[in-house]
């Protein structure tokens, strides 16, 4: 991974952290759709509202990713010719990981959020 990746990853959830204060009884991790966002105005509702929209998108797409690397990783082994099967089996076995570590990183989003939060201010 290289630094660019961390950055941003880090900053994303550095700007979570940052962005309202103490969020104890308002967000509900949980159910994004139902999370409350405070109504603090200007960023603070931009990046809550960021946060609610990935944390809803976020176990499509890991769904997605795994059935697209299975569907890849069957397509190539009953149809692609040897010579080009490595390169598909990469990509499908890629996606299948990725699909997993997206869901891992949505399902304990909040976790990371609350851990982050204790971290910052103890």
């Amino acid at each position: 991974m290289n630094k660019g990746k961390i950055y941003l990853l880090l900053s994303f959830l550095l700007g979570l952290a940052f962005a309202g204060g103490n969020y104890e009884g308002e967000l509900d991790y949980s159910n994004p759709i139902e999370t409350s966002c405070g109504g603090g105005g200007g960023i603070v509702d931009f990046t809550c509202n960021i946060m609610k929209t990935l944390l809803i998108l976020g176990p499509l797409i890991a769904v997605i990713a795994l059935v697209l690397g299975g569907v890849i990783y069957v397509y190539t082994s009953v149809f692609v010719t040897a010579d080009q099967r490595g390169r598909y089996h990469t990509l499908a076995t890629n996606l299948a990981v990725g699909g997993l570590i997206l869901a891992v990183l949505v399902g304990g989003s909040g976790l990371i959020v609350q851990a982050a939060m204790g971290f910052l201010a103890g």
